[in-house]
């Protein structure tokens, strides 16, 4: 009688993690949109991308040269499962601002949601990231 109730319980468990490896694969191979590289935005996704792909160097292209960052960038730490979405992009002129909403972390580990800001500003016909961009900091 015992055999049963355990038997039903693996079953049931390994269907949950069946489920879990599904859920996770088809989430991972989510396309995104591609922005507008012309865009503060798209400037943004860019340099995000390019941390995520570990290419410091084309990072560093979008980076304004008055922050004194060059190649090599400071080495960032950045979670394999972030999420990133834009919020609001505000353009004045000249100037741009970026907030994107960033969830990192697993469903084993927790997850966390933080915001982080871009500022930008027009040099000719391209976007360059101000300020140390997220996940970027100590250039100098």
């Amino acid at each position: 009688m015992r055999a049963r109730p355990t038997a039903v319980l693996a079953i049931v468990a390994s269907l949950v993690v069946v489920l879990a490896v599904v859920a996770a694969l088809a989430t991972r191979g989510r396309e995104h949109p591609e922005l507008d590289a012309g865009t503060p935005e798209g400037v943004v996704q860019l340099y995000v991308s390019a941390l995520f792909d570990d290419d410091l160097a084309t990072a560093a292209q979008y980076l304004d040269p008055a922050l004194g960052c060059s190649d090599p960038l400071p080495e960032p730490y950045l979670n394999d499962t972030a999420r990133i979405a834009v919020v609001k992009t505000t353009t004045s002129g000249d100037t741009a601002k970026v907030d994107l909403r960033i969830e990192e972390g697993s469903g084993l580990n927790g997850n966390w949601t933080h915001d982080e800001s871009f500022t930008l500003r027009r040099d000719g016909g391209t976007w360059l990231l101000t300020e140390e961009p997220w996940p970027v900091y100590g250039c100098k």
